[in-house]
């Protein structure tokens, strides 16, 4: 594939997820064809993320921070992903990592470099914490009080509302909340002049200096790359973190399998080390909020809302989110489509179709007899519990979207699941 049909190929899959019902499984299909950059791999990641397949959403972050071992926000969403499959001591190595690689800065955004994202020292902070009390066996051992003052800390370096929640989580042990999260659909972009200027520009041509703020800087990320001149000695005291300046645990990193180095290919050209930019180019991001969880803290708990976090960091806070977590209370995410599973009787192969929640009866049966390939008479059933329930009319299908909404408001989930029988 060429450049040219990289960046293409780039466009129509964020395309692709900017729809009103957005095809996930398409531009994860368009972004997997694409060669290996760091930038795409985050993309890739963050949606089999949103799709609930968090193994492989850490495996592909291992591979993006491979290739650009500077980027904080990739090590972000590797202890989010981390934190849902319940490795929470692995998690607090990533977050500990991505406090590293803010490099001293209260916040790196991310915007200039094609993701409409600020991450925040407080946030990074607060999730190691998180991590950290999730992790200890008693609120008496000193993984927890370690955890503790880790969100001290992060109160302290709070900087817009939306972090006011960090001091309601103190008050309350953390007990029922989860981690910040970079929101469902941020995702990589080309700059905007590539988007309009693909067909003709040649990204072959000379790199250019965007980000440097010292003339003996000359290298094509940002500073902070070289260890003989680091931009956090030279920055004023107090524009820096104290959190990403003092608090980062030397002993505690990420454990990124290096065997990825011997296949996966150099960046792509056009996307050079997407190492953070300067402090001077920070401006305030939107809003962000974290999540509540249910008390009780088990891995089935967590199972349960493993894509929670990567669909639910609204732009806007939400003074009313910290209500408890029963249905009526949850904020709401359109489900914007059913992932159903099929068992079919005379086939031990299970099918896959994805539907509108708005779905027909009729259009469903339709769909259903094409998929199986059916003529004759069937009957479509569902589990409920221990019995299996026959969907015979609209009322029953609607009582099992229904189910289905429920679950992924749970799971802050825009799509749903489904899973029905089909007997001849």
């Amino acid at each position: 594939m060429s450049l040219k049909q990289e960046i293409e190929t780039w466009v129509h899959a964020l395309e692709l997820c900017d729809l009103e019902e957005p095809d996930h499984v398409g531009a994860l299909a368009k972004f997997e064809s694409i060669g290996d950059s760091a930038k795409v791999l985050f993309n890739i990641g963050i949606l089999q993320a949103t799709l609930g397949e968090h193994e492989k959403a850490v495996s592909v972050y291992h591979r993006a921070i491979d290739l650009d071992n500077y980027l904080a926000v990739a090590y972000f969403q590797l202890g989010v992903s981390n934190f849902l499959l319940s490795d929470f001591a692995e998690a607090a190595n990533n977050f500990n990592d991505a406090l590293l690689y803010l490099r001293g800065n209260h916040s790196i955004n991310y915007e200039q470099l094609g993701l409409k994202f600020c991450l925040y020292s407080c946030e990074v902070l607060f999730n190691r914490g998180l991590c950290r009390l999730y992790s200890s066996n008693s609120k008496d051992d000193e993984e927890h009080k370690n955890g503790m003052e880790d969100l001290g800390f992060a109160a302290k370096e709070k900087q817009i509302e939306a972090h006011n929640v960090i001091d309601e989580a103190i008050a309350e042990g953390a007990e029922g909340f989860t981690v910040f999260s970079v929101p469902v659909g941020t995702l990589f972009r080309p700059s905007g002049i590539k988007m309009k200027n693909y067909k003709t520009k040649d990204y072959l041509g000379e790199a250019r200096v965007v980000a440097s703020v010292d003339s003996s800087n000359m290298h094509t990320g940002f500073d902070g790359v070289e260890k003989n001149k680091p931009l956090i000695e030279e920055r004023p005291e107090e524009v820096q973190s104290f959190a990403a300046t003092n608090l980062v645990i030397p002993d505690r990193t990420s454990k990124i399998p290096t065997s990825n180095r011997d296949t996966i290919g150099n960046d792509l050209a056009f996307s050079p080390p997407i190492s953070s930019p300067p402090a001077s180019a920070l401006p305030q991001p939107p809003n962000p909020t974290p999540l509540q969880m249910p008390t009780t803290m088990a891995p089935t708990a967590v199972n349960r809302i493993r894509d929670s976090v990567v669909t639910f960091r609204s732009s806007s806070f939400d003074s009313g989110y910290r209500q408890s977590m029963s249905l009526e209370n949850l904020p709401l995410v359109d489900m914007t489509q059913v992932k159903v599973k099929i068992h079919h009787n005379r086939n031990d192969k299970m099918r896959l179709m994805l539907m509108s929640p708005d779905i027909e009866l009729n259009e469903f049966h339709a769909r259903v007899r094409e998929k199986l390939n059916l003529s004759g008479r069937y009957e479509i059933e569902i589990k409920d519990e221990t019995d299996k329930i026959a969907i015979v009319d609209k009322e029953d299908l609607d009582a099992a979207i229904e189910t289905s909404k429920d679950t992924a408001r749970i799971s802050r989930s825009a799509i749903g699941k489904l899973e029905i029988w089909v007997s001849e």
